[in-house]
């Protein structure tokens, strides 16, 4: 978790660009029976990071009390040096002040999105006990929360914990994924020419507290077992029906529709009849959304209505980012997951259907 501060904002001026260092000591979540075996050495990390304040020029900032923006280097020791070997990680982030960012001692939560490169794989001969990963390649999701304290005016010194997942979304398996929880300690460093911050309205944003409806068509491609690296296409379509909550904040409620091949795949190789209608899974989930300008975070929670194959249960999870196109159409990027588990990484288009 990176150390970030601003100096005080409205009306007073801040330093734009701040850089640092963390270092980061914690456990792999042996949340498969397999991954025991992984649990060689302590994991430990370094990470090297550079950010920018935003300054209230977009109505959204001064919501969320003038974010950090920024992007990261993290070299991992994995704890496993037989198995995963080091895994190195690039990811953009976005830092949010749950106090009042000038204050001398801050706490602060960090969302961040990337790419990681693990140097040991799953193979069937050589790496078998790794059945964690199976692609150099893989997504990273990272979540932190982090105090800070100004020991000169422009040094920081900073401790706190954060929980990060690498995965690559079962678009090759074996792929239990990696779940790290960290504790870590960190310096920065503010520099850059002193700006003031831009005032702006929320009114700005023209918000509309109405409902709003949206179809959405999504896919992915996926694998089911180890033994078969066949792709399996899974695909969707949703309804959802949402409200502005807070000036830029959003819930929502949805009706989907599931289709998964490889269920189908599932049934037949245990020699089960069964049609491939039978395997569509209608679902109904709720969720809430963050915007930040055209771009906006999503959490959904749902479950399944029916679902012939019930392997990782009935309960399931959608994690995205939107991006708004129009005002007619967005795109998404996300990854389904059941509790954990990732299902398959999702791409989606929205339309919003026009009630007026």
């Amino acid at each position: 978790m990176m150390s970030v501060v601003v100096l005080p904002l409205l009306g007073q001026e801040n330093v734009p660009y701040h850089a640092g260092i963390r270092v980061s000591h914690g456990f792999l979540m042996n949340h498969h029976k397999t991954m025991k075996i992984l649990n060689e050495k302590i994991p430990y990390s370094y990470e090297l990071f550079i950010a920018k304040a935003s300054n209230g020029e977009k109505p959204w900032q001064k919501f969320y009390r003038y974010p950090f923006y920024g992007v990261s280097y993290n070299l991992l020791h994995s704890g496993s040096p037989s198995y995963l070997g080091k895994i190195h990680s690039i990811y953009p982030f976005m830092v949010f002040f749950l106090t009042k960012p000038e204050h001398v001692l801050n706490l602060n939560i960090r969302f961040g999105a990337g790419v990681s490169y693990v140097e040991k794989i799953f193979h069937p001969v050589n790496n078998y006990k790794n059945t964690s990963i199976s692609t150099p390649l893989n997504a990273i999701l990272h979540f932190g929360i982090e105090g800070k304290l100004r020991i000169v005016p422009q040094v920081y010194i900073s401790g706190g914990g954060a929980f990060t997942h690498i995965s690559n979304g079962t678009y090759k398996k074996p792929n239990t994924g990696l779940n790290y929880v960290m504790a870590s300690a960190g310096v920065s460093y503010a520099f850059g020419k002193m700006t003031l911050p831009t005032k702006t309205n929320e009114t700005e944003n023209n918000i509309v507290k109405k409902m709003q409806y949206t179809v959405y068509l999504s896919g992915g491609v996926k694998t089911y077992s180890k033994y078969d690296d066949t792709k399996y296409t899974a695909s969707g379509l949703s309804f959802e029906a949402s409200r502005v909550h807070l000036a830029f904040t959003q819930y929502s409620g949805k009706l989907d529709l599931f289709y998964d091949t490889s269920d189908y795949a599932y049934f037949v190789r245990d020699e089960k009849e069964i049609t491939k209608i039978q395997t569509i899974k209608p679902g109904i989930a709720v969720g809430y959304a963050f915007h930040f300008g055209k771009l906006s975070a999503d959490v959904n929670v749902g479950r399944y209505l029916y679902a012939k194959n019930q392997e990782f249960g009935l309960f399931y999870q959608r994690l995205a980012l939107r991006y708004i196109i129009n005002n007619m159409f967005n795109i998404n990027l996300g990854l389904k997951t059941h509790w954990g588990q990732a299902d398959y990484i999702e791409f989606a288009i929205g339309y919003k259907i026009v009630t007026e």
